[in-house]
């Protein structure tokens, strides 16, 4: 058996863990910012799934990492609606009208 020294061991910083990326058969159709605490502006984007459905991704800190959400439109209007930001509501609200009108390829 080997001796290792328990001290360097512990010293030693632990690799990051990638964020692997949610494959759903995805398509970006636009993204705005998020503000959710002072300079926390993380990016929700809108994509149509692969069944067609349209929801938004948000990249979201949790602990000490970063973790991918999936947020349905109406907890974002909620959201901006409680927090009194009508621009956001104005941007979710185009983002959508434009997603609506863009055809399928």
């Amino acid at each position: 058996m080997e001796n290792v020294d328990a001290q360097r061991i512990a010293a030693e910083p632990l690799p990051p863990e990638p964020v692997r990326p949610i494959d759903l058969g995805r398509r970006c159709l636009g993204a705005v910012r998020l503000p959710l605490a002072g300079p926390y502006r993380p990016w929700a984007r809108l994509v149509r799934g692969s069944d067609g459905r349209l929801v938004w991704l948000v990249r979201l800190w949790e602990h000490d990492r970063p973790v991918v959400r999936l947020v349905e439109t109406e907890t974002l209007r909620a959201y901006a609606r409680a927090s009194r930001l009508p621009a956001l509501a104005a941007a979710l609200d185009a983002l959508l009208a434009r997603a609506g009108s863009a055809e399928e390829p």
